[in-house]
């Protein structure tokens, strides 16, 4: 089932496609960012920190490291500086590193 944007300010201009986010898909438009995507699906936890702590974004802009999410088989991804794509795989509240994964 697709999760539809719901906070979005404006109307979106371009067609919509789909990313999978922790299994589910969420609508994402072209050029968009990660987290603006997450955001506008009102997901707000995002990540663990290296100290366990959930936490959300705060800058928006690549500077405090407080989205890092786990992108298309990669780890510590800042959502926030990636742009999203058809067919993306994110996950949110893990840290691979304190974790133990790969």
């Amino acid at each position: 089932m697709l999760k539809i944007r719901k906070q979005d300010i404006t109307s979106a201009v371009d067609k919509p496609f789909s990313i999978r986010v922790d299994g589910r898909a969420i609508e994402a438009i072209e050029g968009e960012s990660v987290l603006s995507a997450l955001l506008a699906a009102n997901i707000r936890q995002l990540m663990k920190n290296d100290y366990g702590t959930e936490s959300g974004a705060y800058c928006g802009m690549g500077v405090c490291h407080c989205c890092l999410l786990h992108i298309d088989g990669k780890h510590k991804q800042r959502a926030c500086q990636t742009v999203v794509k058809p067919d993306m795989n994110i996950s949110t509240g893990h840290n691979y590193v304190i974790e133990g994964g790969e």
